[in-house]
C-alpha cells in the first residue's frame, strides 16, 4: 500500500499516519531480530494470559520492543 492510500485512508490525520507509519516500521524490524530474541519473545507470548488475537499490535511492539533492548 503505497503512502497516498494510506493518507486517503486515514483522512491526512498527520497522528494518525506517524503511528501508522512508525508501527509499520516496527514491524518491518521483526526480520532484524536475532533468533535468540524471537526464541525469548515466543517464550513470553507462550505465557502470556488470554488469547494472541486479543492482543493489540501496539502490545505486541511493546513486547518486540522489550525484547531488543534486552538483547
Amino acid at each position: 500500500m503505497s503512502a497516498f492510500h494510506l493518507d486517503f485512508l486515514v483522512g491526512n490525520d498527520d497522528a494518525v499516519m506517524h503511528d501508522l507509519f512508525s508501527a509499520a516500521r516496527q514491524m518491518a524490524r521483526l526480520s532484524e531480530i536475532p533468533v535468540a530474541s524471537l526464541s525469548v519473545l515466543s517464550d513470553l507470548l507462550d505465557r502470556r494470559t488470554g488469547a494472541f488475537e486479543d492482543m493489540t499490535v501496539g502490545e505486541l511492539l511493546a513486547m518486540v520492543a522489550d525484547v531488543q533492548v534486552a538483547a
